[in-house]
């Protein structure tokens, strides 16, 4: 083996052995309100919950629901990114929104039906005795790929891009707003990765997380625990 593949092999086992150290210390910060929770200063941290801020009406029991509509996800709050995020050379931020926003609705909408389908009904249009479930897609950093394309070869990728959303879920009788949360994740870390190579594969990921949490949440027990997304990944794509 050259002295130059050496050193790749040599720069990879190095990267290998610190992504779980640097796991936590990689979660992303809260992001920005957008707009679209009514009120973002009743929000706090839960550590039960895996959103960054959440909140629940203590006069209702989000458990008691057993049907579910899930509305069309907004891409109309979507925040203005820096600089560096805008220079991913991808297509652009609403473009893409058009396109998650009904892949989030439909991941969402597929992952209550099969948590327990003696649970959740999931319903196409509101109703009286259904949870409804309204989030908004507020911040997509797509992957730089272009950086990562240089990266990857000696020490792996060096950018995943970042997801927000807002969410809040309300009684389908009253329309009285029962919990608002929101969460901002980077893409997972991975030794090597085909998403690291592509500018919304790892958004896509966050949201199939995302859908998956929420029956989770909805339908945990007060001192019940809903593990986070790890930061770190063996997908290889």
């Amino acid at each position: 083996m050259t002295f130059g593949g050496n050193v790749c092999l040599g720069l990879r086992a190095i990267l290998c052995a610190s992504l779980m150290s640097v796991a936590v210390g990689c979660r992303a910060k809260p992001g920005l309100d957008a707009g679209f929770i009514q009120d973002p200063q009743v929000l706090q941290k839960n550590d039960k919950v895996p959103f960054d801020r959440y909140w629940a009406n203590p006069s209702f029991d989000l458990r008691s629901y057993s049907k579910v509509y899930v509305a069309p996800v907004d891409t109309q709050h979507l925040l203005k990114g820096s600089w560096w995020d805008r220079t991913s050379l991808s297509n652009s931020q609403k473009d893409e929104a058009n396109v998650l926003g009904p892949r989030f609705q439909s991941a969402v909408k597929e992952s209550f039906g099969k948590y327990d389908d003696r649970k959740y009904e999931v319903v196409e249009a509101p109703q009286a005795d259904a949870m409804i479930v309204e989030l908004a897609l507020v911040e997509l950093v797509p992957t730089k790929v272009w950086l990562n394309a240089i990266t990857e070869i000696v020490a792996g990728a060096f950018d995943q891009g970042s997801t927000s959303f807002e969410g809040r879920i309300r009684d389908g009788k009253t329309g009285t707003v029962i919990a608002e949360f929101k969460d901002r994740e980077f893409g997972q870390m991975s030794i090597i990765s085909v998403a690291d190579l592509e500018w919304w594969a790892h958004a896509k990921h966050t949201i199939d997380h995302w859908a998956e949490q929420l029956p989770e949440v909805t339908n945990r027990k007060p001192d019940e625990e809903v593990s986070n997304t790890s930061t770190v990944t063996l997908r290889p794509w």
